[in-house]
């Protein structure tokens, strides 16, 4: 028997327990930037001077197994998401109080769902630490590279692979056994429940945002005071290239997470006017708690692009007016994107 209080309810929960991973993995990859800058620092005493001298791959390593790990299980916790999405959908076909639901459509892969974003940051974490690990171990940089990025689509396989297998498994259950009834208030309470869930993960969302900058910060702030004496990786070459590769691991982290916000801000919007039709949550030009945290990760996007600009283009920290200029217009991008977005979704929930 498909039971909507089951399925609504362990949906939930796969909810929750995604966005848990994904707070621990910005703390885990914080941590360990920290770590990395006391070590370069000299900070580790004599009788761990043999992981002084392997901090980049000791670094990498440990990053990089908890990465793969932490993907690995996402794309599992997806899995579960779609085998009730799919459950779900076929339980709303039952009912005549709300929009009927559609389980082949809940059963596509959607290249900018929430899921999805979420398991690709923390894969980029782990191709990056792979790559670094590599250079580490005496690789020239493309080989390298190449083992980061083999790292990274293996594992995106692994997680369509999942997908594909839950969606198959829901249908066969679909085709084998019946929906019990449930009503209105049953639903009403998952959509109440799923709202707060909602409202949660935009707050989480700001908080991995943040964690992954302002530790990318103390990275950056680390590199020039190295005084460590031997290391697995030349202090030159981490002085030239180190500042400039978190720079584009930062903007990519917050690019994603605008998305990331955008969908979870858009859901929340869709269960606000599901529990009250006449609810306008999507009128563009409101300053709402959701916006104002948009805000901050909108902030947050205009610094990574200000750090990588001054990092491309090394003469360009000499003219304060063009970089204003140019953060402005980042994160006046960002908040239109949010915005249009909203106008999108009011018409196309109409």
């Amino acid at each position: 028997m498909i039971d909507f209080t089951n399925v609504s309810r362990e949906f939930r929960g796969l909810v929750e327990r995604r966005r848990e991973l994904f707070t621990f993995l910005g703390s885990v990859f914080a941590a360990m930037g920290l770590f990395l800058q006391n070590t370069l620092q000299g900070g580790l005493p004599a009788s761990l001077a043999s992981v002084q001298q392997h901090i980049f791959a000791f670094y990498a390593l440990v990053l990089m197994v908890l990465s793969l790990i932490l993907a690995l299980r996402m794309a599992k916790l997806h899995g579960g998401m779609v085998l009730n999405g799919i459950l779900f959908a076929r339980l709303m076909q039952e009912q005549t109080f709300a929009r009927k639901g559609d389980p082949v459509r809940a059963a596509r892969h959607n290249w900018f769902g929430v899921s999805f974003l979420q398991f690709v940051l923390v894969d980029l974490i782990a191709g990056f630490s792979a790559t670094i690990l590599a250079i580490a171990l005496s690789s020239p940089f493309w080989p390298a590279f190449c083992w980061g990025a083999g790292v990274f689509i293996l594992w995106v396989l692994l997680y369509l692979r999942f997908h594909h297998r839950s969606a198959k498994f829901a249908f066969q259950k679909i085709a084998t056994e019946p929906c019990t009834p449930f009503d209105r208030t049953e639903w009403e309470g998952h959509i109440s429940s799923s709202l707060q869930q909602a409202n949660q993960g935009m707050i989480a969302e700001i908080a991995f945002a943040g964690l992954m900058v302002f530790s990318v910060f103390e990275a950056l702030s680390g590199i020039g005071k190295i005084h460590a004496a031997k290391t697995d990786l030349a202090t030159d070459l981490v002085k030239m290239h180190g500042p400039l590769v978190y720079s584009i691991l930062l903007v990519v982290t917050c690019v994603l997470e605008l998305i990331i916000y955008l969908r979870v801000r858009v859901a929340a919007g869709t269960f606000c006017v599901q529990l009250d039709p006449t609810d306008r949550p999507f009128r563009p030009l409101r300053l709402t708690d959701s916006l104002l945290g948009y805000f901050v990760v909108a902030f947050l996007f205009a610094i990574s692009i200000h750090v990588f600009c001054i990092l491309l283009l090394p003469g360009l920290d000499q003219e304060p007016g063009i970089m204003v200029g140019i953060d402005a217009i980042a994160f006046v991008a960002a908040v239109s994107a949010e915005q249009i977005t909203l106008v999108f979704a009011g018409r196309r929930w109409k």
